[in-house]
């Protein structure tokens, strides 16, 4: 399942990534019998809804808005760590972070990072709005509070001329305007394997990468 989903990305990982991506599924499907950490209850739905779910967002916002996968990326919201952890496996050069506020998810988190050997893989517990940012190249926010909320909160956490992207289901969220936004969009994107379409809201914040970041 797993290949056939990469090749209707276009995608080539090695077969050591790919295991770890296996692996990782395992993992919360273990986890999930004594924690709440997903609806998902088998191993090929969490391949299929979770980890192929975050190689083909990765992809849509690299072809639509420009994103490199050899950057820096915050996943705030992230639960059991989808989709920063399958982007993590899959970009070893980058460096993630996930940010969560439930400790069990977070503990979960940490124990992929130690099982999988994840060094590029950074979990922190705490509220999105209360931690110190770490401003990153393009940021994915999940809805865990209205969209101008959520944007008003995660945009701290987008370096200058970065991206942040607010998942949406079958319609984008619509979070409405920010002083720091320069540029914004929204579109759908598909995932192989038969998932429902998905949509997104994206936007690029002003200035340009190294520059300062306080005025928002």
């Amino acid at each position: 399942m797993l290949a056939a989903s990469l090749d209707g990305l276009g995608l080539v990982l090695a077969e050591d990534r790919q295991l770890k991506l296996v692996a990782l599924a395992r993992m919360l499907i273990d986890w999930g019998k004594t924690t709440n950490l997903t609806g998902h209850r088998s191993v090929p739905g969490a391949i299929k809804h979770l980890v192929v779910g975050a190689l083909a967002l990765q992809k849509a916002v690299e072809s639509q808005v420009g994103v490199g996968s050899g950057r820096t990326l915050v996943d705030l919201g992230s639960g059991a760590g989808f989709p920063g952890i399958p982007l993590a496996i899959a970009n070893s050069h980058s460096s993630v972070v996930l940010v969560e506020s439930r400790e069990r998810r977070h503990h979960f988190q940490r124990a992929v990072r130690r099982e999988l050997g994840l060094a590029n893989l950074d979990p922190r517990l705490g509220r999105m709005e209360v931690l110190p940012p770490s401003p990153a190249d393009w940021v994915i926010a999940q809805a865990v509070a209205s969209p101008p909320r959520v944007l008003a909160w995660a945009m701290e956490w987008v370096q200058p001329g970065g991206i942040l992207v607010i998942p949406g289901g079958a319609q984008p969220p619509d979070p409405g305007p920010h002083p720091a936004l320069v540029e914004s969009g929204t579109f759908h994107y598909s995932v192989p394997g038969g998932s429902p379409t998905q949509s997104l809201w994206w936007c690029r914040r002003m200035g340009h990468p190294g520059s300062d970041s306080s005025a928002s």
